[in-house]
């Protein structure tokens, strides 16, 4: 637990910062900060609840999970075009020297969204929604480890 919560808080400072990185962006790299922008913004709506100070609302939940398949999976890949890494992109060169590697975290990325969102669709225990949450955030975790500056 206490993984996830540094997992998450990690992801949330990002959120923040995401803002000033944002300046001078266009294009296909605007595209995916945006994209980012928001799954960090599911994601600080989610973590309180995970941490059981705001109560597990499985609505709010699934809607997030939601926006956060939205962007995942081959959404997300397709906004990697070879060549996009410059400035102020934070993506790192790794990504396309080891674009299996960040397809497949893209793909688990989608993949936990979908069953966090089911986990919730169906009203499914906070213990179910915290377990699922926290196969979100090690996804988020591993990806940012490997391929962010």
């Amino acid at each position: 637990m206490k993984f996830l919560a540094g997992a998450a808080l990690a992801l949330s400072m990002t959120v923040s910062i995401a803002a000033i990185a944002h300046e001078g962006a266009s294009g296909v790299v605007k595209e995916r900060m945006d994209g980012m922008k928001a799954i960090g913004q599911q994601v600080k709506i989610m973590v309180p609840m995970m941490k059981g100070t705001l109560p597990y609302d499985p609505a709010k939940v699934a809607q997030s999970a939601e926006i956060i398949e939205r962007h995942a999976g081959e959404n997300f890949t397709s906004l990697f075009p070879e060549g996009s890494d410059g400035k102020p992109s934070e993506a790192h060169a790794d990504i396309w020297s080891d674009w299996s590697k960040f397809n497949d975290l893209a793909i688990e990325l989608e993949t936990s969204a979908s069953e966090l969102k089911t986990v919730a669709a169906n009203n499914g225990s906070e213990d179910a929604f915290k377990g699922a949450l926290g196969s979100v955030l090690r996804t988020c975790k591993s990806c940012h480890s490997s391929f962010r500056e």
